[in-house]
């Protein structure tokens, strides 16, 4: 008897022991080491050969977004991933975590970006779907410890770029990261908005929303992503090209969105047709973007945010709030009727902030304010390094506040600060 109890004091020993000590599985988990971004002007670094190969076989560069208790969002690229592609993402990252003052369930997004950064959440940038395929096929796919959410270099444009001015490419940024804030932010933090968007999901599906899979437990976050691409307006014309494919005339039926998942393809018909999904949108994010894309440098010619059947890119411009150029060319900019900050580069702008009480900063170069109005209709005040240009005319021009400005035109003259 005494043997038998001292073997099973030795047996009840060892699972001690055992059930202390990390199983295999956790062993073999890989942790993405703290990246210092300092020293980085567009805060986007080559990724560290230092850290373990599981990434750097894989990726190139790096970029996070730091979430308010202190941990990061990660963003993680392959090569054909540019600088401006990458800045766009993390710009939307920013904006969708942004707090709406105000609305339901928008105004206080820090728990969101705190579940997300504690559940290691992460953006990963690959090449395309073979690159893809690929990664997670290996070791990032099973030993890492981050909470992934996949994109392809060619599901989106970066704003100035050719490609965004001309419409080609299928945009699926918004789509792609609003998976990532919905999965690890949105769903375990706001329970009361995930039961709205479920039973929106439910009502949109009995007037012709079509599931774009055979999985119903993303149909949620699938539906919320799509009405939020047509809020945007993205699916107003049909692109031309998917993941780096050339559609085929007819491939996606007009006046849908999503390959005809979605019946409607504008804000207008959102509001019209949805007006549950409409409202829900509107109860976490603002009217606008409320980010500020820097245009590339060699960009050349004008830039509206003010909405022009003319301009193909407007459809999707004119929900941007703000816009700043780069490198020296003589651009010039177009706001909306929202508040607009427009930013000047080293040449001579012409900046015309139009509705709404604008910002605008001229930079370097000689640069022009331009107004709807006559010269008498406007107060024009100086002081402390900026002026103030207000119009009389209700709903016009509004109050504009001038930096680095040097010339004022209105519709009958030219005048010099």
């Amino acid at each position: 008897m005494k043997i038998l109890r001292l073997l099973f004091l030795l047996l009840s020993l060892l699972f001690l022991v055992s059930s202390l000590r990390p199983n295999s599985e956790d062993r073999d988990v890989v942790t993405l080491p703290e990246i210092d971004l300092a020293g980085s002007p567009n805060g986007i670094v080559p990724f560290p050969r230092t850290a373990p190969a599981v990434f750097t076989d894989v990726f190139v560069k790096y970029t996070k977004v730091m979430a308010p208790n202190g941990k990061p969002i990660h963003l993680l690229a392959q090569g054909d991933w540019t600088d401006d592609k990458i800045v766009k993402i993390r710009n939307i990252l920013e904006h969708m975590l942004t707090d709406v003052p105000g609305s339901i369930y928008g105004s206080e997004k820090t728990k969101v970006a705190d579940a997300m950064s504690d559940r290691k959440a992460a953006m990963i940038l690959f090449d395309n779907s073979q690159a893809s395929r690929k990664a997670m096929s290996g070791p990032l796919g099973r030993v890492t410890d981050l909470y992934m959410q996949s994109m392809w270099a060619n599901e989106t444009a970066a704003e100035g770029s050719d490609d965004y001015m001309k419409h080609v490419t299928r945009d699926a940024a918004y789509e792609e990261i609003w998976h990532l804030v919905h999965d690890s932010g949105v769903t375990p933090t706001l329970p009361a908005f995930q039961s709205e968007i479920d039973a929106a999901k439910d009502a949109a599906v009995k007037i012709g929303w079509g599931p774009p899979n055979d999985d119903p437990s993303s149909w949620h976050s699938e539906y919320y992503a799509q009405e939020y691409d047509n809020y945007l307006d993205l699916w107003v014309l049909q692109p031309k090209v998917w993941e780096g494919r050339t559609l085929r005339p007819g491939e996606m039926p007009e006046g849908t969105s999503h390959w005809g998942q979605n019946q409607v393809n504008s804000r207008g018909e959102l509001l019209g047709l949805d007006p549950v999904g409409y409202e829900l949108i509107e109860k976490f994010f603002p009217p606008y973007l409320t980010y500020t894309p820097q245009l590339p440098a060699e960009f050349e010619g004008t830039f509206s945010l003010e909405f022009n059947k003319a301009l193909v890119y407007t459809h999707k411009s004119q929900h941007l709030k703000n816009v700043a150029l780069r490198g020296s060319h003589d651009v010039d900019l177009i706001g909306n009727a929202y508040d607009n900050e427009l930013t000047g580069n080293a040449g001579n702008n012409i900046l015309t902030g139009g509705k709404g009480s604008d910002l605008l900063l001229g930079g370097d170069g000689e640069d022009t304010a331009a107004f709807a109005g006559d010269h008498e209709d406007y107060t024009i005040t100086k002081g402390g390094g900026y002026v103030v240009v207000k119009d009389h005319r209700v709903d016009r021009d509004g109050a504009d506040i001038l930096v680095g400005v040097e010339y004022l035109q209105f519709s009958d003259r030219r005048i010099r600060l």
